[in-house]
């Protein structure tokens, strides 16, 4: 499958300048868990010409009154009206502590999944990675030292070196192997290939309505009445001075 350097260039600019969470077992062990320490990974291409190999969205974590935590894929990202970002952005106005904190928790934060062959298992995995892990990928597919680092004949395995600074990991390290390599026998690539997971499924938006329970239970307000419907985007603006008008 050809890469498309320009669009890959423009997210790399994009990115400089600057998944409901499940509790079914079989949902979760598709996704690849980063050990702590160096991490051999293919990341493999699209399943056709059709597809990228990742997927992206941006996820608003919220944490309920019963100390559950659920993830709802970013409404704006995707074009439609998101009143959990107007919330966020709302938040920021009050100028009180209390409200910057929750501002914090529920920032939509940028996510990126692909499918990558797990050198150790041997095993398909989705990996979801943020803004930083996902640069240096891009950085090394426009290095011309790499290039395409997932073809499957003449790519790169990719190192993820996971290591942990107090409670956050870090990724500094992380870069592709330098020297190129096939992915696997033909076997084992059309296997891998047969495997994919449907990483762009993964990105579901919940419905605006049920967004706008949220940010009422968020905020003990009311739910918004919005006689305009959810195609009005609130743009920038204060989801609460709405709720409290």
């Amino acid at each position: 499958m050809a890469i498309d350097i320009e669009a890959l260039r423009r997210k790399h600019e994009q990115l400089n300048g600057g998944g409901t969470t499940s509790n079914n077992s079989d949902f979760l062990n598709k996704f690849y868990q980063i050990p702590e320490g160096s991490n051999a990974v293919r990341i493999l291409p699209g399943k056709d010409d059709d597809h990228e190999f990742y997927a992206e969205t941006k996820i608003h974590r919220v944490t309920g009154p019963d100390g559950n935590t659920k993830n709802y894929h970013c409404r704006k990202v995707h074009g439609e009206a998101c009143p959990l970002c107007d919330l966020y952005y709302g938040l920021w106005k009050t100028g009180k502590k209390e409200d910057e904190d929750l501002a914090r928790q529920i920032k939509p934060r940028a996510r990126y999944y692909m499918n990558i062959l797990d050198r150790n298992s041997g095993d398909v995995k989705i990996l979801s990675v943020g803004v930083i892990l996902f640069k240096k990928i891009i950085a090394a597919m426009l290095d011309e030292d790499f290039g395409d680092i997932t073809d499957l004949s003449d790519g790169h395995d990719f190192k993820i070196i996971k290591e942990m600074e107090g409670q956050w990991p870090k990724y500094d390290q992380s870069a592709p192997r330098p020297k190129s390599s096939p992915a696997g026998s033909k076997a084992e690539v059309a296997s891998a290939m047969d495997s994919l997971h449907d990483i762009h499924s993964l990105v579901k938006l919940e419905d605006y309505e049920e967004y706008k329970k949220v940010v009422a239970a968020l905020t003990g307000l009311p739910e918004l009445s919005n006689p305009n419907g959810p195609d009005e985007d609130v743009s920038d603006g204060d989801y609460l001075s709405k709720l409290q008008s």
